[in-house]
């Protein structure tokens, strides 16, 4: 008889016996292929990414060393320093006039905002009446007093609504007396009226009056600012002559290096021509196409003879402007701070002038139009140039530096921003927080990142850039650095932008960094004695350290990879920022590198040296990203390890 046992069987279902398989694999088998696939699939697509950046950009640098060196053979690199000159001295020369002008304007401003808000009254009175103003022209005398009696009725009842009075006038705030009085005027004036209220017509005399005195006092002034203009007229002159034979030996140079493309085309259309006159003419237009060389040294002999004047103009200017500087008048006797300050910036301007001119003059003389144009001549004009110029007539520049400088700028001011208010509302969040603050919080924090950056730029347009603008107008904050503020789109809009979209990013990352801190770590704290806030900022940060730098370092990702909210509020100005304006600086208009792709990318033809340097950009910010994301790795195993 077989052993009996009280123990029962174990039940084993049908499942877990035979096991469930598709195609051969278990259950198992299908996840851990999924997700592995899932992870080989990341991989190829970055692989696709990186071939297809490369495949697209790496002729940039050959075709822009080619570039470069027609720039130095045809002489258009010489007469280009002798244009940055003019250009540094134009520059100074607008920030003395931007002073002369505000010290001009300044005591009859508010004579002038009056005038100018009289305008936009009458005119809103106008359209309100167009119809009477419009039967004026054709009704006789009787018709006249009758239409006079209805537009005065009509430009009262305009006159009592609200929306006619909403003009946007600087420096001028309407009183009841000045309402009052601007009331009278506009009913004055009309058809049947005055031409010009007596009112206005006294504006405009004390406007005209204390214009007057104000220049006579500023003639010192004016006569400075007109010896600065005039004491580069003759580097202009020589500039512009020397200009149009850099523009000839261009074209030359540019015509011989496209004759082979032209030839080739030619004789291909030419093959495949069948009525034979057609096709004997295209041969011989193919034949006649030139393909010499041109001589180069005799195409730049003018430039090498124009040394002499050169210097001799370089000269006269650096004394001149030295001279002229030392007249000068002190900031503090003006009367305006737009004024003092503009003038403070065209002293300084100045002094880098005479610098730059004196840099410049032995450039021009160590200029040699057969130095050769290395490789690595074409990586640095790209990595370090300072300017970005596309479709000139002159010559393109792709210098990325003013585009990474404002990418930069305003990441820093997002991150500035960002990191302590996502970080201290990462610790409130997990540590402090009841469980029906942690519902409402965590959730609207995270909502943020669902926000399509369209419509944050738009926001930033209408609403935010137009607020900080009239914020920085209060007199009582001109301390601020950059205040008050002359744009809506500038740096400071799109960092604070860009902050409110890399909170969620920062917040959710060290949120789940210090929820993975060991219970046991807090558990013996409290043990030791601890207060709750001894134990976070003493126990818990320490600990979850590692992943809240890294949740920056992604988070700064983020940021610089974002595109629309720069492209629309960010001014789109290519220039490296003034960075004499101290932190003023982020009150500044400017351009970012991401972009310049969206911007630029769908107008440029396909394969062009333009096209290549768009994809450099790229090459760069996706270099970028792998650094940042590689750092945060880093930094993650680093301190995971100690």
């Amino acid at each position: 008889m077989p052993e009996s046992t009280s123990e029962k069987p174990v039940s084993v279902s049908r499942f877990q016996e035979k096991g469930f398989r598709f195609l051969g694999l278990t259950f198992q088998d299908v996840i851990r292929y999924f997700f592995g696939g899932n992870a080989s699939l990341a991989i190829v697509a970055l692989l696709l990414i990186c071939v297809f950046l490369i495949r697209e950009a790496w002729l940039f640098f050959p075709t822009h060393r080619h570039d470069l060196a027609i720039f130095r053979q045809t002489g258009v690199e010489y007469v280009d320093l002798m244009l940055q000159e003019g250009i540094a001295h134009k520059e100074a020369y607008t920030l003395l006039n931007q002073a002369y002008l505000a010290e001009l304007n300044a005591p009859s401003q508010s004579n002038a905002a009056i005038l100018l808000a009289h305008q936009q009254v009458a005119l809103e009175v106008a359209k309100a009446n167009q119809r009477t103003v419009d039967d004026w022209k054709k009704a006789d005398d009787a018709g006249k007093v009758a239409l006079r009696t209805l537009w005065v009725e009509g430009a009262e009842k305009a006159l009592d609504q609200n929306e006619t009075w909403n003009v946007e006038v600087a420096h001028f705030e309407w009183t009841g007396d000045l309402r009052q009085k601007m009331r009278h005027a506009v009913l004055e004036e009309g058809p049947g009226g005055d031409e010009k209220s007596p009112f206005i017509a006294e504006l405009e005399e004390r406007k005209a009056r204390i214009f007057a005195e104000t220049s006579e006092r500023l003639k010192p002034f004016n006569a400075i600012k007109l010896a600065f203009r005039n004491a580069g007229r003759p580097l202009d002159a020589l500039t512009d002559e020397l200009a149009k034979i850099a523009k000839e030996n261009r074209e030359l140079a540019s015509t011989f290096s496209s004759a082979p493309e032209r030839k080739e085309a030619l004789l291909e259309g030419a093959a495949m021509e069948t009525d034979p006159v057609i096709k004997a003419r295209k041969v011989a237009e193919a034949e006649a196409i030139v393909m010499v060389e041109p001589d180069y040294a005799s195409l730049t002999r003018p430039f090498y003879d124009s040394v002499p004047k050169h210097d001799e103009v370089n000269t006269a200017l650096r004394s001149d402007l030295a001279g002229i500087l030392a007249t000068f008048p002190e900031p503090g006797t003006l009367q305006t701070e737009l004024g003092r300050k503009n003038l403070r910036l065209a002293h300084k301007s100045t002094e880098q002038l005479l610098g730059k001119l004196k840099v410049a003059a032995a450039d021009v003389k160590a200029w040699r139009h057969d130095a050769k144009v290395g490789f690595g001549a074409a990586v640095t004009s790209f990595l370090f140039g300072k300017r970005w110029i596309t479709n000139s007539s002159w010559q393109d520049f792709y210098g990325v530096l003013p585009l990474f400088s404002g990418s930069l700028i305003i990441a820093l001011i997002a991150m500035v921003v960002a990191v302590p208010f996502s970080i201290a509302s990462a610790i409130y969040v997990n540590q402090l927080a009841s469980f029906k603050e942690q519902s409402f919080v965590k959730p609207t924090i995270e909502f943020i990142g669902a926000i399509p950056s369209v419509v944050l730029g738009f926001f930033g347009i209408m609403v935010l850039g137009t607020t900080l603008r009239d914020v920085s107008q209060v007199e009582w904050l001109s301390w601020v650095p950059g205040f008050p503020m002359q744009e809506r789109l500038t740096m400071l809009n799109a960092g604070l932008l860009l902050a409110f979209m890399a909170i969620p990013t920062i917040f959710t990352l060290a949120e789940d960094a210090i929820n993975n801190v060991p219970h046991a770590f807090t558990e013996s704290s409290f043990a030791l004695g601890a207060t709750k806030l001894q134990t976070v900022f003493r126990v818990i940060l320490p600990t979850a350290l590692s992943g809240i730098i890294a949740a920056i370092l992604l988070g700064f990702g983020r940021i610089i990879g974002e595109t629309m909210v720069v492209l629309l509020v960010a001014g789109n100005k290519i220039q490296i920022p003034d960075f004499n304006a101290g932190l003023g600086v982020i009150a500044q208009p400017a351009h970012t590198m991401t972009g310049i792709i969206a911007q630029e990318l769908g107008e440029v033809e396909r394969g062009s040296l333009h096209w290549r340097a768009l994809f450099m950009v790229g090459m760069v910010l996706f270099v970028i990203s792998l650094m940042i994301n590689y750092i945060a790795q880093w930094v993650v195993k680093r301190f995971h390890k100690i």
